[in-house]
């Protein structure tokens, strides 16, 4: 790869020979919080029936479970007391998971209080449930968060807009699968669980919702 930028040595060395620069990118670009507050933006900016509330809604939600627990792991990648945004160590994800579950069950108590479309609830409370999950799951397994949340996009599509459109989805899992194998960063057994994790918490939800509303 002939690299003629400007670029430092450093890492002008590193795209000219990295041979898994792509699985990089691809981790990149379909990390869990992108992914998720993609998702949710682009969904109020479609809604028909788009209210301000909504729009509060979507905001919290990428602040509480999208950006605030990215910008604690920032901030400690940055003092080296954590490896890199990937959080390549299991005991490097405890708080920044705590912290996003306890910002997203402020975020959704929120919600509630202020009438939020049903959707952007279910995928908030979904969220919580995954991140429980992963958060308890990680003192056993390293689980692959890429996968979980590629998985539960999935998931909320086919629950939300029907399976069809759902299998949109399905290459950008199969490619987040590979990318994290190629880096070594999980095995396969760790991402088939973050993704059963993603596949079942936005059905979980629905199906918790309706038998108490």
């Amino acid at each position: 790869m002939d690299i003629r930028l400007p670029l430092p040595a450093a890492l002008r060395h590193r795209l000219q020979t990295d041979e898994a620069l792509w699985a990089h990118a691809v981790s990149l670009i379909l990390s869990p919080p992108l992914v998720w507050a993609i998702w949710v933006v682009s969904f109020t900016l479609t809604s028909t029936n788009r209210r301000d509330s909504d729009w509060l809604s979507a905001s919290l939600f990428v602040l509480s479970i999208c950006v605030a627990p990215m910008l604690f792991v920032a901030y400690n990648v940055r003092n080296g007391k954590i490896s890199d945004m990937h959080m390549r160590l299991s005991r490097e994800r405890y708080i920044p998971y705590s912290i996003a579950i306890a910002a997203g069950v402020a975020s959704a108590i929120i919600m509630a209080n202020y009438g939020a479309d049903p959707t952007l609830l279910i995928v908030t409370l979904a969220s919580i449930v995954e991140l429980v999950v992963i958060l308890a799951g990680t003192f056993f397994i390293h689980i692959s968060l890429h996968a979980m949340g590629m998985a539960s996009i999935i998931s909320a599509t086919a629950v939300i807009f029907g399976v069809g459109q759902s299998l949109l989805f399905l290459p950008l899992l199969l490619l987040v699968a590979l990318a994290r194998l190629v880096l070594k960063r999980h095995t396969a057994s760790q991402i088939v669980v973050g993704a059963l994790i993603g596949l079942l918490a936005p059905l979980a939800v629905v199906a918790f919702l309706g038998q108490v509303v």
